[in-house]
């Protein structure tokens, strides 16, 4: 409900790209990595996404699934969903 909900904070492409890098410290194998665009969480909730993603059979299937619930809700942005499974490197 922000009235500076419209305004884009970052973007690649632009005269000045600035990358946000962030590190995750991931510590169990098969723990599930989901990126996704605020098109996503206007239309699905924190709760159903954990649901989704606790019932997963594949990251594709979780992707097609949210992005099809975001989509059966309206979805007037972009919609972006990248999902994984974490695999860990013993050294």
């Amino acid at each position: 409900d922000s009235p500076f909900g419209h305004v884009l904070a970052s973007a690649i492409g632009g005269p000045e790209t600035m990358p946000v890098v962030t590190r995750v410290d991931i510590r169990e194998r098969g723990s599930v990595i989901l990126l996704c665009s605020d098109g996503l969480t206007k239309h699905v909730s924190e709760a159903e996404i954990a649901e989704r993603v606790g019932t997963m059979e594949s990251s594709e299937w979780l992707c097609r699934s949210l992005l099809s619930l975001a989509l059966e809700r309206g979805g007037s942005d972009n919609i972006t969903i990248l999902a994984g499974r974490a695999r860990l490197v013993t050294p």
